[in-house]
């Protein structure tokens, strides 16, 4: 008797990462700009150029998934559509090399000098989102350390300009964006992620953050159902 009850158990994700999102009772999705936010993490060189620390790792998801092309949509649709567009990046310090406690895999970051905001640009922004980031109406928020707004200010610059749902996207899907969407529902927020606009170290660890998507966002969407939604 419990076979049937373990493969309906380990069934149940696969099912949550299936449900569309909508706006409730049938109705189509809509974002209100003023109260919606688009947010991006980590759109930096060493993740999405090709000479790139970490884009050996995630080069066949980008390129399966057309993450660049979506994410600059996305960024696309929130500019026309007067929605706050906010950048979370991940980035390094000369001292915070000398950190005692650092996790396996930031240890690593630390140790290669990945992302970081020097002459090699790692850290920097990868050069075909700049337009939309270096416009004065985006929001920059202060680098997270790790992988989730926890160390940063992003919910604050949310929260104080009066944003309660989020448009999530950005780099690495089963890590910082992830985590991202972890706190930010924490904090109250409704989030939609938007599954085509990330990027993950190979498909495994994809499927594994389609999964938590399912289960914890409330929503996934496409690219295209994502800029549709944001559409006035």
């Amino acid at each position: 008797m419990k076979k049937p009850f373990v493969s309906l158990f380990l069934a149940v994700p696969l099912l949550f990462s299936a449900v569309p999102a909508s706006a409730g009772g049938g109705a189509a999705l809509h974002f209100e700009p003023g109260r919606s936010a688009l947010v991006v993490t980590d759109p930096q060189n060493d993740f999405l150029r090709e000479d790139g620390k970490l884009y050996g790792l995630l080069k066949d998801n980008l390129a399966r998934l057309d993450t660049v092309a979506n994410l600059e949509r996305l960024m696309q649709a929130a500019k026309a559509g007067g929605y706050l567009f906010a950048v979370d990046p991940l980035v390094y310090g000369a001292l915070d090399g000398q950190w005692t406690q650092a996790g396996a895999l930031q240890r690593q970051l630390l140790d290669m000098g990945a992302l970081r905001r020097d002459a090699a640009g790692g850290g920097d922004f990868y050069a075909r989102f700049k337009p939309y980031i270096d416009d004065p109406a985006t929001v920059v928020v202060a680098p997270h350390k790790l992988y989730g707004p926890e160390s940063n200010d992003l919910i604050y610059q949310l929260r104080s300009r009066g944003i309660d749902t989020v448009v999530l996207a950005g780099l690495v899907a089963n890590l910082c964006v992830d985590s991202h969407l972890r706190a930010l529902m924490e904090n109250g927020f409704r989030v939609y992620v938007v599954k085509d606009a990330v990027g993950a170290p190979g498909e495994a660890a994809y499927q594994a953050a389609l999964v938590n998507f399912g289960m914890i966002a409330n929503g996934v969407l496409s690219t295209a159902e994502a800029v549709a939604a944001l559409r006035r």
